[in-house]
């Protein structure tokens, strides 16, 4: 049976909220009266550009993992030569700021093309072993060469760091402070990125990976050359990794070794886990996730009663993870598809044991009371009734 889908007109409403959302409220809310509900100041917009940044690395790692079934504990390697690359163009060699963040995802994306080779005799878990054996190798060797990458004291971005451009003031008569221009030109990245990732996962480059992670055998029985698919699903994660790695040395303003650590890998996988795998949705929703749950006792302050204490931050991100794997076991991309397009004849399906026990009883309510003589005779009907085949 045909599923139900949102009609266009809740489309285009929804469309109509998350961009005055993304446009005007994260960037512009603060300008609201002290004490208004959701009222967005520096640090939320800062979030924001945080969440954009983190939904490109996830972008990457979906096309990797949920898309070519490769799974990846290294990712924060990618992003940290990318935030370096960026660094070090702009501290020591005065280049542009978007010029940086270009070359340090082609150099990360070059970088993961080569891993991508050795990489293809492992699989599983020891493909993860093995990435998760970069990501803890990248820090040492960053403290290493401080020659290059000055070190353990990292590398001070900010001073670098363009303001908003005069086009904006003049085009649009909005003079952009400093956490609002970065916000925007994050959040114009991670729309750039994803675009590309939509269009990267619906052509034949995207068709091949979903082969090869389905059945590595059916994809070369079809002719697609499996070593070189995976080497390609390697290099753009790593290009994705690297282009956000830029964007947090725009973000952020500082890079360092410890920035780049292990956790940060664990985090990003956990992120398209939650979010739901082999779903560009899923990543955004991922990425939004693991930057908001931990905040959650900040975000709700303005509800009066409703303080929480800040050292249960990180419980609530472990508790949302474990509600999310059991009631959302593909994701909170699942889960928004299931609500928004569940049809009529697997509702039934969908129904907790409580809201079938409330329709059950609604129902019984509702059926005209049997008269004392036809009980016996109607509950002899309807036994006999409810069994096929029989006569």
């Amino acid at each position: 049976m045909r599923r139900l889908s949102p009609p266009p007109t809740s489309k285009l409403v929804i469309f109509v909220v998350i961009a005055f959302f993304l446009l005007w409220w994260v960037p512009f809310s603060h300008v609201l009266p002290e004490g208004f509900p959701l009222r967005f100041g520096t640090y939320r917009t800062f979030q924001g550009s945080m969440i954009a940044m983190w939904a490109i690395v996830a972008l990457g790692l979906n096309i990797l993992t949920g898309y070519n079934g490769q799974i990846s504990l290294g990712h924060s390697a990618f992003v940290a030569i990318g935030g370096y690359t960026a660094a070090i163009l702009m501290v020591d060699y005065g280049w542009p700021f978007w010029t940086t963040i270009i070359i340090g995802g082609l150099i990360a994306g070059g970088i993961g093309f080569l891993i991508g080779v050795p990489a293809l005799r492992l699989t599983g878990p020891y493909l993860a072993i093995a990435t998760l054996g970069l990501a803890l190798a990248t820090p040492q060797i960053l403290k290493k060469y401080d020659g290059l990458t000055h070190g353990t004291q990292g590398i001070n971005v900010r001073p670098e760091v363009p303001a908003s451009p005069d086009f904006i003031e003049d085009w649009f008569g909005i003079k952009l402070s400093n956490d609002e221009w970065i916000y925007f030109l994050a959040l114009f990245i991670a729309l750039l990125m994803l675009v590309l990732a939509l269009n990267i996962v619906r052509s034949r480059v995207g068709r091949a990976f979903v082969a090869i992670r389905d059945s590595e055998i059916a994809a070369q029985a079809m002719g697609i050359s499996v070593p070189r698919y995976k080497i390609i699903a390697f290099g753009i994660s790593a290009f994705y990794g690297g282009i956000a790695g830029g964007t947090y040395a725009q973000v952020v303003g500082y890079v360092s070794p410890e920035s780049f650590n292990f956790l940060l890998s664990i985090n990003f996988l956990t992120t398209i886990v939650v979010g739901g795998l082999a779903s560009i949705l899923g990543s955004v929703l991922g990425a939004t996730g693991l930057i908001v749950v931990p905040e959650l006792p900040g975000i709700v302050s303005f509800i009066p009663g409703a303080g929480l204490p800040d050292e249960l931050s990180w419980a609530f991100y472990g508790a949302a993870l474990i509600l999310v794997m059991i009631f959302a076991p593909y994701g909170l991309a699942g889960l928004f598809h299931r609500l928004v397009r569940v049809g009529p004849a697997r509702v039934a399906g969908v129904l907790t044991p409580v809201q079938g026990a409330w329709l059950s009883w609604r129902e019984r309510r509702r059926a005209p009371p049997a008269s004392p003589g036809q009980t016996g005779a109607g509950s002899e009907d309807r036994s006999s009734g409810d069994q096929p085949g029989t006569e």
